[in-house]
């Protein structure tokens, strides 16, 4: 027995070990092929590459260069997030004076259609730069990207801060990170800027006090480091976005359905749903003002019965151990029992994360998927 046991210790460990593994490769720059002599550094950084002919910069403690050092270099004073070393980019530039940079990365491993993964990066505006950006993401695709595609302006990245919010904080590393569901065979990532000129939004930035140096020219610059790729089965969170007391921001999702409408009690409940917040059952009591709807017009159609159907998002779905998607349905059912209607016309089904409302993988996306739905029963 005892031999068992361990043996499935190690099994569990080895899956563990196995689902948090990191698929970028060379995810904090620390690899690096030569020394850095100056600007364009990406290109001696293992497993990254550039989106066309302008590469990226790299910083490091060793580079021969002194302003291309950290944490004292050319576009400021930053300490590596982890490391010795960090990379740096252009997002933005004043009349396009200076190109876009855009770092590009070949994973390791090929994402697995299905999964979920936790895709992740931080950043951080630099001291001398002159403006700050939003549209800052990250891509996913089967094969590397093209700037010509880019330049097209179909490209949209899958990993945004949901309000795509300016970047400006130019003292801590600022983290972007957001849950992404694989097609399958995907195998780079690539990170930059996507959105065209006229449709990112700008900050003017003042040099910091006791900075000395001078600012850029016309562009917002930042600084990158620590790039994540990992299977959400071996996380139990994947939110960047933090309330103000620091934990997690709680996003449910919402969408009245009008009484005002005209349609009959039958077809309003098949449009209801009741949202709920993530790995929670709990009945909001704006949900409640629904599920007395739905109880009243069940009540008024006696000879109706009801599927009630459950569902999680993707990322919920991978960080629990049962099936809250039923647990919300039965939830849903014991409220209407209780407020008068016959159970036996009531049916549950837990649906887990098939039949998603949405693919959207942001915060507000999920949110739409963690719901109960109605459905009427020949």
């Amino acid at each position: 027995m005892k031999s068992i046991l361990t043996t499935a210790f190690i099994f569990g460990m080895g899956f563990s070990l196995f689902a948090q593994r990191n698929h970028v490769e060379n995810p904090d720059f620390e690899f690096l092929e030569k020394k850095i002599k100056g600007a364009g550094g990406l290109e001696h950084a293992f497993g990254w590459s550039a989106v066309g002919p302008n590469y990226a910069d790299i910083f490091n403690a060793k580079a021969k260069d002194e302003a291309y050092q950290v944490p004292l270099n050319v576009y400021g004073d930053a300490e590596p997030l982890s490391g010795e070393t960090y990379a740096g980019f252009v997002t933005y530039s004043a009349k396009d004076a200076e190109p876009r940079t855009f770092l590009q990365n070949e994973l390791k491993y090929t994402l697995e259609e299905g999964k979920v993964y936790c895709v992740k990066m931080n950043i951080m505006l630099s001291m001398l730069t002159k403006y700050a950006s939003n549209n800052i993401g990250i891509y996913i695709s089967q094969k590397p990207l093209k700037m010509e595609e880019i330049e097209s302006g179909e490209i949209q990245p899958q990993i945004i801060h949901s309000q795509n919010q300016i970047w400006t904080e130019q003292f801590e590393w600022s983290a972007i990170c957001g849950s992404f569901i694989a097609e399958g065979k995907e195998r780079y990532i690539t990170i930059g800027n996507f959105g065209s000129t006229a449709e990112t939004q700008i900050e003017k930035i003042k040099r910091p006090r006791g900075v000395t140096g001078q600012q850029t020219r016309s562009t917002a610059y930042y600084y990158i480091d620590d790039v994540s790729v990992i299977n959400m089965a071996g996380l139990d969170d994947c939110d960047c976005e933090k309330a103000p007391d620091g934990n997690s921001m709680q996003v449910k999702y919402s969408k009245e359905v009008s009484t005002d409408a005209d349609i009959d009690g039958p077809e309003q409940i098949e449009m209801t749903k009741v949202y709920f917040e993530e790995m929670s059952s709990d009945i909001s009591s704006r949900a409640m003002v629904d599920v007395e709807k739905v109880a009243a017009m069940i009540k008024n159609n006696p000879d109706l019965k009801i599927q009630i159907k459950g569902h999680t998002d993707p990322v919920e779905q991978a960080k629990s151990s049962g099936d809250i998607s039923l647990l919300r349905a039965q939830t849903i059912k014991e409220k209407l029992v209780e407020l008068g209607v016959n159970t036996n016309k009531l049916q549950v089904l837990g649906m887990k994360d098939f039949d998603p409302a949405t693919d959207d993988t942001s915060v507000t996306g999920q949110a739409q998927n963690r719901r109960v739905v109605f459905d009427i029963l020949d």
